[in-house]
């Protein structure tokens, strides 16, 4: 039984405990009735029912307003606190995107233990579920507040030496010449690198619906687009093959790697994106102000972590290519891909001698799925070929098809089989293609389209090449795409990771 449904259990029903979550999460507040059944996502009957039953036992304080009532926690009692508890032993934070196992790893084990030695806490236990290119990072958001809540103070205290220590061991993970020293710099690196999580997701707490904190200084993504226009206007006075993007090249070439990979920008990708602006106006940001729900002092510390994030990131973006270059090289002895290498586990790497023999097969399991658990007083326990995920939390597993990507991107959309030039017709603005391939002649449905889905064919085909003309979110060489798929089919393409997941089928 999944936590909620234990919850259902308990309270009677899902109504109640969807009404109960939203209220002991405002509580101190009292919200109005269309608020509540907005939020809550209960309907009106079912939610003025169950707002007068929870408040005839006192579990709710009732107030009128006008011609309405107002609903809030009663503080006083017995319940309410019992309540919350309860109810937060369910609720897992999940954190979800495209990602390898070992990269991850770093971020894992550098919040553990070593950031509770530089700092004095650390994140909570983490519960990790990898599927295929895809992970969900479960922790419990009320321990990942409190750690929060802690780092502010500690922050005040010393933010001089933290932001002298990141700067130390965030420019210089590019240095090493072996991967022990590397994985040593990585760690120390992470355990300070949390800091911007913890603080940024506590202060978010205290905002109101609108308020945001924008940083003061220029994000490593904008400094990006000032280049790109600089090209753009250099490109509106010759011709765009003949401008050189070789130092945006050199200076940004990491701009898309992530957790789950390096890509080495190219000469042609920096040419599309300075296309996509040509006669364009570039957008300009509007001025946002403080949020009047923070003091002062908690505003600067928040902008400072904007910025601190930023240039964690931008490091990290950076690593993930000497890392990769490691574990390809390490690989090679081993006769192991870099593909396979991306699921081995920093202790692997660094017992190379003992672990890495005949571990092919268990990095081919985790390359399907793995769970990994871990947290300051339990071992790092990983579940190989295993989807296992936390108590209270039930996942039923999409209906996916895989390619190969051919342009990037990600998008939602009806499902159009395009079979032949007949078809052509039937493809509306908005949905999405899904063919054995493309030809020419199928151009006027393309530019009609959100998303290419192929059977055949790979990254020069004719769908990826007007994909990335178009920067239409393409993949190629599913294989079976036309015999999985039908027409209206509700879908999401995730070009990023080369995955259609079925959201509704159609009929």
């Amino acid at each position: 039984m999944s936590g909620d449904s234990a919850l259902d259990k308990l309270f009677g029903s899902s109504s109640r405990v969807k009404i109960l979550k939203l209220l002991l999460d405002n509580e101190g507040k009292q919200l109005r009735v269309n608020e509540i059944i907005r939020k809550s996502g209960v309907n009106a009957r079912l939610a003025s029912s169950e707002l007068k039953k929870l408040a005839e036992i006192g579990l709710l304080a009732a107030q009128p307003s006008g011609n309405s009532l107002l609903y809030g926690v009663n503080t006083n009692s017995a319940f309410a606190n019992p309540l919350k508890e309860i109810m937060a032993e369910h609720e897992w934070y999940e954190w979800e995107r495209p990602s390898r196992i070992h990269h991850l790893m770093f971020s894992l084990e550098g919040g553990l233990r070593p950031m509770k030695d530089y700092f004095g806490v650390c994140i909570p236990e983490a519960h990790l579920v990898f599927n295929y290119d895809n992970v969900i990072w479960f922790f419990k958001l009320s321990g990942f507040l409190n750690v929060g809540k802690e780092l502010v103070e500690i922050y005040k205290k010393r933010k001089n030496q933290i932001w002298d220590d990141f700067e130390k061991t965030s420019s210089t993970l590019w240095t090493h010449k072996d991967y022990r020293s590397f994985y040593s710099n990585y760690i120390d690196f992470w355990k300070i690198g949390w800091i911007s999580d913890c603080i940024s997701m506590y202060l978010d707490t205290f905002l109101k619906s609108g308020e945001c904190l924008v940083a003061r200084e220029k994000s490593f993504t904008d400094e990006y687009e000032d280049r790109l226009w600089d090209l753009v206007r250099k490109a509106q006075k010759e011709e765009i093959e003949n401008i050189n993007v070789q130092p945006i090249i050199d200076d940004y070439f990491w701009i898309r790697n992530s957790y789950l990979g390096i890509h080495r920008i190219t000469k042609e990708e920096i040419l599309i994106e300075v296309k996509k602006r040509l006669g364009k106006k570039r957008a300009q940001s509007q001025p946002v102000k403080d949020p009047k729900s923070l003091p002062p002092d908690l505003i600067e510390i928040g902008k400072d972590m904007i910025h601190f994030q930023d240039i964690r990131k931008k490091r990290m973006m950076m690593a993930a290519y000497y890392l990769h270059e490691f574990l390809k090289k390490i690989g090679a002895r081993y006769n192991l891909s870099p593909t396979l290498m991306d699921q081995s586990l920093p202790s692997e790497v660094l017992d190379i001698t003992r672990k890495m023999p005949g571990i092919a097969e268990e990095l081919k399991l985790r390359q399907r799925c793995c769970t990994i658990v871990a947290g300051l007083s339990t071992q790092l326990q990983v579940y190989s070929g295993q989807m296992i995920f936390p108590a209270g939390v039930e996942r039923r597993s999409k209906f996916e098809i895989r390619g190969h990507v051919a342009c990037g991107g990600k998008t939602i959309g009806r499902v159009k089989i395009v079979s032949g030039i007949g078809d052509i017709s039937k493809v509306n603005h908005g949905d999405v293609i899904v063919s054995p391939m493309t030809t020419p002649d199928l151009m006027p449905a393309i530019r009609r389209c959100v998303a290419i889905v192929t059977n055949f064919g790979g990254v020069t085909c004719h769908a990826a090449i007007i994909a990335r003309e178009y920067n239409i979110p393409c993949i190629v060489g599913t294989n079976n795409a036309t015999e999985l798929l039908r027409d209206e089919d509700f879908v999401e393409v995730d070009a990023d990771n080369g995955v259609v997941r079925v959201l509704q089928s159609a009929g």
